[in-house]
Formats: structure tokens, C-alpha cells, sequence
């Protein structure tokens, strides 16, 4: 991905984090520290060339953008499950 794409963005998205399609230190490490991270199971800081990251948790905006889009702009510190 990274030979076609200077900052590709990498969304593994399974749960836990046991089960993700790439974990953040493979990533981070494939791409020499240049995708955009966001995963939908925590992991913790990966360094790598000694550049520490702190991989972030993204799968509600990305694989629901509406929901996500909304809670962002009224600005929602939680988001409950019967939404």
C-alpha cells in the first residue's frame, strides 16, 4: 500500500484486537511511520525508528459517518447505544 500511496490510510476495523486485519506496530512499521491509524480496537503506543505513536480508535466515524459526523459537530461527549 505504502509503495503506491505516500500516506496511505489504514482502517483495520475488526474487534478485539486480536482478531484486526494489521496490527498499529506492523503498520507503523510497513510504512516507515507514515499512515493514518485508526482501528476499531485500542493498541497501545508503538514506537518505531524511535518515533513513539499513539495509534487512535476510529471505526464509529469511519463505519458510521452519519452517527459520527453528528456526535462530532453538537459536540457529544458520549454516544449511547440506543442511538
Amino acid at each position: 500500500m505504502h509503495k503506491y500511496c505516500a500516506r496511505p490510510i489504514i482502517c483495520p476495523l475488526s474487534n478485539p484486537t486480536s482478531k484486526a486485519e494489521i496490527s498499529a506496530k506492523k503498520a507503523y512499521a510497513w510504512t516507515s511511520g507514515q499512515c493514518i491509524f485508526a482501528s476499531g480496537s485500542p493498541f497501545d503506543p508503538v514506537t518505531n525508528n524511535g518515533q513513539t505513536y499513539a495509534p487512535a480508535q476510529g471505526n464509529n466515524m469511519c463505519v458510521f459517518p452519519g452517527v459520527g459526523l453528528g456526535a462530532f459537530l453538537c459536540g457529544a461527549t458520549k454516544v449511547r447505544c440506543c442511538l
